[in-house]
């Protein structure tokens, strides 16, 4: 084979080795958040909407639009996965959404020597998710009512990956909203026991 066929091949040998090497790794797809496991709240009603009374921004400090799986998401999941209907009566169930926040703050670093010397950590991610549950006659008059709310925070070191800072937010919004799921579902219980079953 002649040598400059040879030389060739080498080096798109290496071009091809420094492209492996100097990719980034593929951010991972995780696990789509859901209340499919938690048994149905069955209403007597013969009607469910999803009322949004929150706006998602992009103002800082708020990233909520940035995540893939934003708690507003999450909480109209749990309209679609946990609210039935027996239709036995001209009810309707209103899920309610008053706040689904997410926010990141940037933290201070150790100054001085002492800092090259410490992993810090770097930002603070909070969580807010309120949500309601009302029971409205025909007529729409509220009958029943029940709320929830949950706050999260976390923290985020500098040795984290975007992959670590995408898993950080999305188990913090999971754990935020199984604490609402919990938090609701008692008081739907507590506060509607005539309406549901």
């Amino acid at each position: 084979m002649p040598s400059f066929v040879v030389r060739g091949l080498a080096a798109l040998g290496l071009t091809i080795l420094l492209v492996g090497c100097s990719s980034t790794p593929p951010r991972p797809v995780l696990q789509e958040i859901t209340f499919e496991q938690y048994p149905k709240l069955t209403f007597t009603a013969s009607n469910v909407e999803t009322v949004v009374e929150y706006q998602p921004t992009a103002q800082p400090p708020h990233i909520e639009l940035e995540i893939p799986q934003p708690p507003l998401v999450v909480a109209q999941r749990w309209a679609r996965d946990r609210v039935a209907l027996d239709n036995t009566q001209p009810n309707t169930v209103r899920v309610v959404i008053r706040k689904a926040a997410v926010t990141e703050a940037d933290l201070k670093k150790t100054p001085g020597l002492r800092g090259n010397f410490t992993t810090d950590q770097v930002a603070r991610i909070d969580t807010e998710v309120e949500m309601a549950v009302e029971l409205r006659d025909g007529r729409g008059f509220r009958i029943a009512e029940a709320s929830a709310s949950a706050r999260r925070s976390n923290s985020i070191g500098e040795d984290a990956t975007l992959n670590d800072r995408d898993r950080i937010i999305h188990d913090l919004v999971r754990e935020t909203m199984m604490d609402v799921n919990r938090e609701l579902e008692r008081n739907v219980r507590q506060y509607m026991p005539l309406y549901v079953h």
